[in-house]
């Protein structure tokens, strides 16, 4: 599903997208994350990315993008894509659970960075825009941590829940005990749209074993 993109945000950084799924945790997702991780590993194809993107797993679209929005592309700003990088010292990726599994095969096979939340804690419609003054992560007002005005967020219906480019916070960030949950990624310019979506929907396939 697409989101909605705030108009100044568009016009500053040009053709982005915010593209969503939900999807159920299959029984067997655990057991098939590993398996993925392994033959994606055997492939050596996710090691030789890294080399040639200067340590990223990301497609190069979104490295310009992170330059776009402020940020160090020689520094990923996920804990998931930090811990990748041992792949071009071990050869592996290493399985955590099944929401990480999914985001590391995709970003391996593709180069499309996802984000998972746990749908309990975060209602749609989902978009793109910069946080305003005075708002906290997630719906409860009293507790998440103050965002700075003017960061690009991802929002639901309620408050932000994760940066445009980064880990959610762990409050709304799905893990090993989630069971229903909210894919999304970002499209950068100058990736096509078919292949953010395309990214989306095949996480949920693989999470729900369909």
């Amino acid at each position: 599903m697409a989101g909605d993109v705030d108009a100044e945000l568009r016009a500053e950084l040009g053709e982005v997208e915010l593209w969503t799924a939900t999807a159920t945790v299959g029984p067997g997702a655990a057991e098939a994350g590993r398996e993925r991780l392994g033959r994606l590993s055997g492939s050596f194809r996710a090691a030789e990315r890294i080399r040639e993107r200067a340590g990223r797993l990301l497609d190069v679209s979104y490295l310009a993008f992170e330059r776009q929005v402020g940020l160090d592309p020689g520094e990923p700003p996920t804990a998931m894509e930090r811990d990748a990088r041992e792949v071009v010292v071990t050869g592996q990726l290493m399985p955590v659970d099944p929401c990480h599994d999914v985001r590391l095969a995709v970003l391996a096979e593709v180069g499309v960075p996802l984000g998972v939340l746990d749908a309990r804690r975060t209602r749609g419609p989902w978009g793109l825009r910069p946080a305003v003054a005075g708002e906290r992560w997630g719906r409860d007002r009293r507790r998440g941590d103050v965002v700075r005005p003017g960061t690009l967020v991802v929002a639901d219906a309620d408050a932000p829940v994760a940066p445009v480019a980064g880990d959610p916070p762990p409050s709304l960030a799905a893990g090993r005990r989630s069971r229903e949950v909210v894919l999304y990624a970002v499209r950068a310019p100058g990736m096509a749209s078919w292949e953010v979506s395309e990214a989306v929907w095949r996480a949920a396939h693989y999470l729900s074993g369909a």
